[in-house]
């Protein structure tokens, strides 16, 4: 037992061990303030970079709390910063709560999870089999179903909100006449139709709907009051506007029947809430629900399970990380946490790009939350230009050597296979044809002398020529300045060991010393040497005990892809609009290999499109003007240009778009 502090501690010793556990838990603050102002200056470059009227919202948790992040705007009609209460869609993040509830009905008996689904949906329904097999609740819940990605009667629904008027009637349509793509239970493939599939199927079965079962199954357990479908005024205050990829507002998409695979809207205030009760961070009824969620149920790959709509992998320290992302028009969403570590990370953003969300989720799982340098150099004597440039990895033995015999690997195996028996066919001829002992000794050992040069001079030129090949291609780091601050980019396709480098694709650099840097969020440390005349020459990173050496190989900064403009739309006179509407024909060419049809009609004072080839989906799209002859599209950046006869009447229409051939469709039919 342990005695009484009265009896067995001195006075002294307690004031002791009481300012020891002050000073331990301010340095913990003072370092979990530093991460989250590097943390803040991330966000704050990330979304300044994109030039647009958007914001990213981050939440960290773990034993010791949980930490909000955010830089940005609402961009709703209001100047309002974004913030932990701002309101984002989440898209496929609703997937594992649509896991989560089939786990819920399991345990009160009112489903199983290898029941047929069409053993719920009525009996007008005829669920697609294959070989016999039917699809049951655990293989939509774990997307081997067999199903499609998406139903393909969408046809006739605006791009911009391409679910909203998709009705029941059409699902049970779609089911009844659709062929599976494999065998139920066989083959992974994504499939959104699938899961919103099983969140309508567990709604029809509870006598309810979705996002009421959600309300009341787990959000008011968790406390979560600001995840929900339809908004209310007050809620609608703190719903973000979505962006697409090149800055354009969008609507917000609405999944009345798939609700299930992605119609949830969130903050990350309440996914942390979320993300704490999986954890087991917080205590609910929950708690031994979502441990059953996590569960694998299928194995992907060799290193991806499937557990109930959840991603479970191993990085590649053996981390094992349960994880799902989403995404919607506007917005990109990631949710994911480290059983073994007990944290958790939300990412959500107002903006369409899922890959930095998605890399900045899994750094944060990865990397410590603590800031390992305090000091910083506010000026360096040469300045950053010197250091700008571009690297690319300088080879070393052990690089040749694995290039080597990875080319050996991937070298038809005739190559290896054929030269070696021939080889030794003619050394056993030569050994049977001489009768001396002596002899035999002789040309045995001038043989494996002779073989040995060979396999070396082979290994030599293999060595040279995949070592250049490896420099000419494999990605490499670019440094550049801006103002007073360095950054390193990828430059090229981010691959081993680059990914592990520089994680986020663009970090920052901050001094130590003239010749140490390290990055800004991990604290991994840069070093760069300098040739006999002072001029920087070589770029070492340090990561997981390795040194990894880039040798400069010019001056000049790497390209930073400039953004896209973004073009203004006009107002025009529905006569004007009139005189395009219609449908153009484009031949055969290099960017439509079996050609295709564009349909444009009128609907109110704006003109809506529809494209059908075998390389677009047959959704329909808004055309914005920006004069009489020229529009263009919010959603890849097309420009139209319409051609008019001599009459005024328009005759063609040309399709431009950056890096693509200019294609011309004839007008055949006016409407």
């Amino acid at each position: 037992m342990i005695p009484p502090l009265s009896t067995s501690i001195d006075r002294s010793v307690v004031r002791v061990i009481c300012c020891t556990i002050l000073v331990s838990a301010f340095s913990f603050c003072t370092k979990a303030e530093e991460f989250t102002d590097a943390l803040h200056g991330f966000l704050q470059q990330s979304v300044r970079a994109q030039s647009t009227n958007c914001g990213i919202v981050v939440g960290i948790v773990d034993e010791r709390g949980s930490k909000v992040v955010s830089y940005g705007k609402l961009d709703n009609g209001t100047d309002a910063d974004v913030n932990g209460d701002t309101l984002f869609e989440i898209g496929s993040v609703t997937k594992t709560f649509t896991g989560l509830l089939l786990q819920d009905m399991v345990e009160r008996g009112e489903m199983k999870p290898d029941d047929p689904v069409a053993k719920y949906l009525p009996r007008s329904v005829t669920m697609p089999r294959r070989n016999g097999q039917e699809i049951t609740l655990r293989q939509l819940a774990t997307h081997t179903s067999g199903l499609v990605r998406d139903p393909d009667n969408l046809e006739g629904i605006h791009g911009d909100n391409p679910f909203a008027d998709y009705t029941v009637e059409r699902l049970y349509t779609f089911l009844s006449n659709c062929k599976l793509i494999h065998d139920p239970g066989e083959q992974w493939e994504y499939s959104n139709l699938g899961v919103g599939l099983l969140g309508h199927t567990i709604a029809m079965k509870a006598g309810t709907n979705y996002e009421s079962l959600v309300e009341d199954r787990i959000c008011r357990p968790l406390k979560m009051d600001s995840t929900r479908i339809a908004l209310t005024e007050e809620l609608k205050g703190r719903f973000a506007t979505g962006h697409n990829r090149l800055g354009y507002a969008v609507p917000a998409w609405d999944i009345p029947v798939l609700a299930g695979a992605g119609g949830l809207r969130s903050t990350v205030s309440d996914l942390l809430k979320y993300v704490s009760a999986n954890l087991g961070l917080t205590t609910s009824t929950l708690n031994p629900l979502m441990e059953k969620t996590h569960a694998a149920h299928f194995q992907r790959s060799a290193d991806v399970q499937m557990g109930l709509a959840w991603f479970i992998f191993r990085d590649q320290d053996g981390t094992q990380i349960v994880w799902h992302g989403g995404g919607t028009g506007g917005f990109k969403a990631f949710v994911g946490f480290t059983k073994g570590a007990r944290r958790g990370v939300v990412v959500l953003s107002n903006t369409d790009d899922f890959n930095f969300v998605f890399k900045l989720g899994i750094f944060l799982l990865e990397h410590e939350w603590e800031s390992h340098h305090q000091s910083r150099l506010t000026e360096i004597s040469e300045g950053y230009g010197s250091y700008v440039g571009q690297y690319q990895r300088s080879p070393d033995f052990a690089l040749q050597m694995n290039l080597v015999w990875q080319s050996l690997r991937e070298a038809p195996k005739a190559l290896i296979y054929v030269p070696t028996c021939l080889y030794i066919a003619a050394l056993l001829v030569l050994l049977w044809r001489t009768n001396s002992f002596r002899k035999r000794r002789t040309i045995a050992g001038s043989s494996l002398l002779i073989g040995g040069l060979l396999v070396m001079a082979i290994i030599l030129v293999l060595s040279h020529i995949t070592t250049n090949r490896f420099v000419g291609s494999q990605p490499g780091i670019g440094i550049r300045r801006e103002g007073d601050r360095l950054f390193a980019q990828v430059i090229g396709a981010s691959s081993s060991p680059i990914d592990m480098l520089l994680p986020l694709d663009t970090d920052e650099l901050l001094p130590e010393s003239e010749h140490r840097f390290f990055e800004r969020l991990n604290g991994m440390q840069v070093a760069f040497s300098r040739d006999a005349r002072g001029k920087v020459s070589t770029l070492t990173m340090s990561c997981r005990g390795e040194a990894f050496s880039y040798e400069k190989t010019t001056n000049q900064p790497p390209y930073v892809p400039e953004l896209p403009k973004r073009r203004v739309a006009t107002k025009l006179d529905t006569k004007v609009l009139d005189a395009c509407v219609g449908t153009y024909e484009f031949m055969p060419n290099a960017a439509l290999p079996t050609g295709g049809s564009l349909k444009i009609w009128r609907d109110g004072d704006h003109l809506v499109g529809r494209a059908r080839s075998n390389n677009a989906e047959p959704l329909a799209f808004s055309i914005y003007p920006e004069s009489e002859t020229s529009f263009f599209l919010k959603t890849d950046g097309a420009q139209l240009t319409f051609i008019k006869n001599d009459r005024g009447e328009v005759t063609a229409v040309v399709r431009h778009k950056e890096s693509q051939s200019d294609i011309e469709g004839k007008k055949v039919k006016s409407e």
